[in-house]
């Protein structure tokens, strides 16, 4: 069965997850003649998870066996226990248009509403927020560190041993399982990294990923 999104939407596109559809109009299609409206069977519902690849109809479930795509935005599977398809209507607005194909003579009108997946770069931002704040370094005998996450991304990163001071400032964000700063240049002294891991353990940062050096935030 094929799909169906709003004209242009492919071209920012993001492929749905999930469709529920209610048959709006079935149609008897005898052959070598034009399609007859039908009025049974309209206001059935069918459900596609297109992550487990399955389908939910009115009288079975199963498989979907076959899926493809296009640069057109068309969307088609094929479902186990007969060869059906639903593609694309082009001049349908939001809930989507498409037809689900039972056989060569019975099709079904389908008015189907979208689930998506959340846009990865939006939840790395909502990440990216839960982590920002002013840490402290514990852990870590004689050495004395600070590290502040700005929501805009940037860093400044202070780090005392003895007599030694050093210091870093840059960007940071979201690698994985970790925060990475990376240092920019420095108008005085080299910084003391240019790219640092920060492994991120239940709201805190480890050094190195060690167990002992841990940024923890200041409340």
């Amino acid at each position: 069965m094929g799909l169906l999104v709003t004209p242009g939407a492919h071209a920012t596109t993001r492929s749905p997850i999930d469709l529920q559809c209610t048959a709006v109009t079935t149609w008897a299609c005898a052959e070598a003649k034009a399609c007859e409206r039908r009025g049974d069977e309209a206001k059935e519902s069918y459900s596609f998870d297109l992550v487990a690849m399955t389908y939910q109809a009115p009288h079975d479930r199963g498989a979907i066996t076959e899926f493809a795509t296009d640069d057109g935005g068309f969307m088609i599977f094929v479902l186990n226990g007969g060869r059906r398809y639903v593609h694309k209507n082009a001049d349908a607005g939001d809930p989507m248009t498409s037809f689900l194909y039972m056989s060569s003579h019975d099709m079904r009108e389908l008015r189907c509403n979208a689930r998506y997946a959340p846009d990865a770069s939006a939840v790395a931002s909502d990440a990216s927020r839960g982590l920002t704040g002013h840490y402290y370094l514990t852990g870590v005998m004689e050495t004395g560190s600070e590290l502040v996450l700005r929501p805009d991304g940037s860093f400044a990163w202070f780090m005392s041993y003895g007599a030694a001071d050093q210091a870093a400032e840059g960007k940071w964000r979201i690698d994985g399982e970790a925060v990475l700063l990376e240092a920019g240049p420095s108008a005085g002294a080299e910084p003391a990294f240019r790219q640092l891991r920060l492994r991120i353990d239940h709201g805190a940062l480890l050094l190195n990923g060690a167990g002992k050096g841990r940024y923890e935030r200041h409340p």
